[in-house]
């Protein structure tokens, strides 16, 4: 009987030690069911009172709407359809106006977005009749549009044109020294009349024939008129010289 009591003791005691183990893993099992049943019922209830965003996985050209256009938006728009449609581009052409009333056009073409800036003083000009500013217009977005959706290379500037070099002055003659001056004669002894006559205003001096024509002589004329002081210079000299042949003193 005590080895019966013993055998089935130690029977219940592992069946015990059974029952509560599974006890406990019903009850691990039990608080990770609720507590996942409660962030559930969580992010449903944030998910109930946030608003669903309307332009989720959009791009910035695919959320962007054409407002209402005034009467210049409308001439740029209809100015630049024009130019779109004669390359066969199929864009959506949205048209505003900055901060200083420039002209932004956006062209789209699914989720890419590009823009071009246009002067309001081209527009305005255009619209006044200007032909030049006109086809200003038209060339630059025509290019601008090739380079962006055609692929095409942009045009290579034209070669600056040389600077002209001035022309070199033409050289100035140097102008001949004049002869040194005559040294003053005595008061008292007069010059010899003939070569101060010669100097003075002969009939082939410069002096005689004005300023004009002395500053045309040749360099004949200039030897002639310098070997003529020079000679009166020389007979001056010899004229002050103590007991020369000057005109002695009246009364002697």
């Amino acid at each position: 009987m005590s080895k019966f009591l013993t055998y089935w003791s130690l029977a219940f005691a592992v069946f015990f030690i059974w029952i509560v183990s599974i006890v406990v893993a019903l009850a691990d099992v039990k608080d990770e069911l609720l507590d996942k049943i409660h962030k559930q019922w969580v992010a449903r209830g944030k998910g109930r009172l946030r608003p669903a965003n309307p332009l989720a996985g959009l791009s910035v050209a695919e959320t962007l709407t054409a407002p209402a256009r005034t009467e210049s938006q409308e001439w740029v728009y209809g100015e630049v359809s024009r130019i779109a449609g004669s390359l066969g581009l199929s864009v959506k052409i949205i048209v505003l106006q900055d901060s200083m009333d420039h002209f932004l056009v956006h062209f789209t073409q699914g989720p890419r977005l590009v823009t071009y800036r246009v002067d309001k003083a081209w527009v305005a000009d255009a619209r006044a009749g200007k032909t030049d500013q006109l086809e200003r217009i038209r060339r630059a977005v025509e290019q601008y549009l090739r380079v962006e959706f055609l692929g095409e290379k942009p045009p290579a500037p034209p070669p600056a044109a040389p600077a002209v070099k001035p022309a070199p002055a033409a050289p100035t003659p140097a102008a001949t020294p004049a002869p040194a001056a005559a040294a003053p004669a005595p008061a008292a002894t007069p010059a010899p009349a003939a070569p101060a006559a010669a100097v003075q205003g002969g009939p082939g001096s410069p002096t005689s024939r004005g300023p004009e024509a002395a500053a045309e002589m040749s360099r004949e004329e200039k030897i002639a008129a310098a070997k003529a002081k020079a000679e009166a210079m020389r007979a001056q000299r010899e004229g002050a010289k103590p007991g020369g042949s000057g005109t002695p003193p009246a009364g002697s």
